[in-house]
């Protein structure tokens, strides 16, 4: 399908008279509610080369549909799966324990980071920032959360990933967040998460596109790390947000444990960016993450703005990862809770092995959700 083409659908799905954040109840299956919801997200590429020769395009990222079952108690059975990427996303079965407390089982996002955390749909640019690189991601587990009204706990196991060539490997995780400040228009969050995980096949490795997902190129990459034993993680975040103003930033830190007389190896990252909804909506949170804004005027939408700093360091001993610092200006515009135009320039300084290159790119997102 052109872009065009692609573009013109997205048009058309996004009048369709459709319920705020485009979730739709289509049965009742016994004493459980039955949903049904998904997105359609299609990206532009474009790049000012320096060194390597990245390649523009556009194409469909993501056409994810989900269905949930739910009941008076809480009890949800959630299944997720993306067919243009013949992926598994979210399976699970979800069961609360008692006030404030629930169980997971079956393949999630495992609680390690806040940013990769946030959906997909709700995060402030087309990219996820630098330091994603060290993120679990989804996988077969079962955790424990327990939650107050601006606190929450959470630990849980987990194993490979559902979808072949995804992510291997036994590990255990938790992550605690506490907001001091929670209020309708106005919050501070602070989390800690820690990980460590058995590595599959005694190899590690760690690299990141330069914040866009459709890059032919990374240019910050380890290698496999041969000998590799286990994955030690450490993550810190902090979020501030009060009325249309918001800051967030997190530092993650990953050790490689390896064998055969091999130094550890560690890594790092950290990112920081602010956001301005100019039009005056403000940032939900729950449970320890923000979540998608409900514009004011659904028929004008609601205008975001956002500047983004985020560094990776790759480089450790003899392992020449390199190292990534960029810079990225951000537009969106959401419009009547189901349709988002996302717009992005980011500048980017990397090194590796002592070679530098410092591309500039475009980055532009339409997503619908129904």
């Amino acid at each position: 399908m052109s872009y065009a083409l692609r573009l013109s659908a997205l048009a058309v799905a996004s009048v369709l008279p459709l319920p705020a954040h485009a979730e739709y109840q289509f049965d009742r299956i016994g004493e459980y509610d039955a949903f049904v919801d998904g997105v359609l997200q299609t990206d532009y590429n474009r790049f000012d080369d320096d060194v390597k020769n990245f390649v523009d395009d556009a194409e469909f990222r993501r056409a994810e549909i989900i269905f949930r079952l739910k009941n008076e108690r809480n009890t949800e059975f959630f299944v997720g799966y993306d067919p243009r990427a013949d992926k598994w996303l979210d399976v699970y079965a979800k069961f609360m324990v008692g006030p404030g407390g629930q169980v997971r089982v079956g393949q999630y996002k495992q609680n390690m980071n806040m940013e990769e955390l946030i959906s997909t749909k709700s995060i402030d640019f087309v990219s996820r920032a630098l330091p994603n690189a060290f993120t679990i991601g989804r996988r077969i587990g079962v955790d424990y959360m327990q939650f107050g009204t601006n606190w929450t706990a959470s630990a849980g196991v987990y194993d490979r990933e559902l979808t072949n060539n995804g992510g291997k490997g036994t590990g255990v995780v938790a992550r605690a967040t506490y907001a001091p400040i929670y209020e309708l228009e106005r919050t501070l969050h602070f989390g800690v998460a820690l990980s460590s995980q058995e590595q599959s096949k005694d190899v590690a490795r760690f690299s990141s596109r330069p914040e866009a997902d459709l890059a032919n190129f990374r240019l910050v990459d380890t290698g496999n790390l041969a000998n590799a034993e286990r994955n030690n993680q450490i993550g810190l975040e902090a979020a501030y947000s009060d009325g249309p103003w918001a800051v967030q930033g997190e530092y993650l830190r990953a050790n490689v444990t390896r064998s055969a007389g091999l130094d550890d190896y560690t890594a790092d990252g950290w990112y920081v960016y602010g956001t301005w909804f100019v039009t005056g909506e403000f940032k939900t949170y729950k449970h320890g993450k923000f979540d998608y804004p409900v514009p004011n005027d659904p028929g004008k939408g609601a205008l975001e703005l956002g500047l983004r700093y985020s560094s990776i360091d790759l480089d450790d001993g003899s392992v020449h990862g390199g190292e990534e610092q960029n810079w990225t200006v951000g537009a969106n515009w959401y419009w009547r809770s189901n349709f988002k135009l996302a717009l992005n320039y980011t500048a980017v300084s990397s090194d590796k092995a002592g070679v530098s290159d410092a591309p500039s790119l475009v980055t532009a997102r339409f997503q619908f959700m129904f």
